[in-house]
């Protein structure tokens, strides 16, 4: 268990739904973190850019300053679940 799900806007440990990092998709050096469904996948932003159009149209806007960050790394709250399991099955 990290925290609660950052896109819940309560991170505070010890809330109910505490947010879950993936057994084999959070990489210490990667530069993103997905948050679907209670799980954080911490992946390489290039790689997901390269297998997802929408990811690769996402990291050309810039983002606003004071986002939620998770070990320095830019959070991404994604409301459905299906579209990027398919994406990281594609990536394992």
């Amino acid at each position: 268990m990290v925290s609660n799900s950052p896109c819940t806007g309560s991170v505070s440990p010890g809330s109910p739904d505490p947010a879950i990092r993936h057994d084999s998709l959070w990489f210490d050096d990667g530069s993103v973190v997905l948050s679907v469904e209670q799980t954080l996948f911490r992946v390489h932003h290039s790689v997901i850019r390269v297998q997802s159009e929408i990811f690769a149209n996402l990291f050309r806007i810039p983002q606003p300053n004071g986002e939620t960050t998770i070990e320095g790394c830019a959070v991404i709250c994604w409301s459905s679940g299906y579209p990027i399991k398919l994406l990281m099955l594609r990536i394992c």
